[in-house]
């Protein structure tokens, strides 16, 4: 009997790593195909149907793809054709009766400042907020926090239908909308499913890391900044990574509450799905937009997950 069960979980286990290994090697080979497609021109790509290969740079070869190989001119012709971008970049709307105009400026360098601000603040903000309400609930027991968890729960469990118009209207009326003020002010919520993993974990936290270091004289923001942050800190940036990516990959918030502030995730797609610029009929123009967005979360990920994969361990009190 014992036997015939090492047999079946053997089974199960070979199954489930070749399983795994066909699903990884399946999406490495997808980020090494766009990476190659990247670098190839549009007749070496569509008329020769070079699609597996590797970009034809010979150059006795009538069409070859040496100057995308060597000088990455299709990403030039990315960061070219931004001026098309910028130009669609506005928006008016009525604020009391009066038509208010916003207008894009500042040109490619004020997308890569509008990316920073939209994926890392905005990531920063939708991580720390959840955590810093999640730990008070779980320290401080109360009419008030349960009436936060209740309310994060009813908006989880709860379909919330056509907000949408309600935001847009509520936030021209503040005078914050197509603002970083009126996005972050809606980054910086407590609600959503990582509120309740944060306050899962703070709950588990034995009160006497706290304790030990009030009795040394420490204050509560001490204990905060010193001890749970640094604690949870595996926690804080396995968070912040998912929200980075979600945010980093997000084109409709910038296009719905942002539009004249277009970040990279909206530059890629409008040049991906507009026929007026140079590269929009041209597919490896625009696989290399697609690759501005897949090749830094891939780095992030190689030198990041080593720390994001952790266990959480807790010790370091004296008995």
């Amino acid at each position: 009997m014992r036997k015939e069960r090492s047999m079946v979980n053997k089974i199960f286990i070979i199954s489930l790593c070749v399983l795994l290994s066909v699903y990884s090697i399946s999406i490495i080979y997808t980020l090494f195909w766009g990476l190659l497609s990247s670098f190839k021109n549009y007749y070496d790509f569509m008329i020769h149907h070079n699609w597996l290969g590797f970009p034809t740079i010979d150059a006795s070869e009538v069409v070859n793809s040496r100057a995308e190989f060597f000088h990455f001119e299709n990403y030039r012709v990315m960061v070219r054709d931004y001026y098309l971008v910028e130009a669609n970049c506005q928006t008016t709307f009525l604020v009391d009766g009066e038509p208010i105009t916003h207008i894009a400026v500042g040109g490619f360098p004020m997308v890569l400042v509008n990316t920073f601000l939209y994926t890392v603040v905005g990531a920063f903000l939708h991580t720390i907020v959840p955590a810093l309400t999640a730990y008070a609930v779980a320290k401080y027991s109360n009419v008030v926090g349960k009436i936060l968890t209740g309310a994060a729960l009813f908006a989880m469990t709860t379909p919330i239908v056509g907000s949408q118009a309600s935001m847009l209207t509520m936030l021209r009326n503040m005078g914050i909308y197509d603002t970083f003020l009126g996005y972050l002010l809606q980054k910086a919520s407590f609600g959503g499913m990582y509120y309740f993993v944060f306050l899962a974990f703070y709950e588990t936290l034995p009160d006497s890391f706290s304790e030990a270091a009030e009795i040394d004289g420490a204050s509560q923001f001490s204990v905060l900044i010193r001890i749970i942050i640094p604690l949870s800190i595996k926690t804080l940036s396995t968070v912040f990574l998912i929200q980075f990516i979600a945010s980093w990959n997000d084109y409709q918030t910038a296009y719905m509450y942002m539009p004249s502030h277009p970040t990279l995730a909206y530059v890629v797609w409008f040049l991906t799905n507009n026929n007026q610029v140079s590269g929009g009929g041209d597919m490896p123009v625009r696989i290399a937009a697609s690759m501005t967005l897949a090749v830094p979360i891939l780095i992030a990920f190689i030198f990041l997950k080593n720390k994001l994969m952790g266990n959480v361990t807790m010790g370091g009190l004296k008995q």
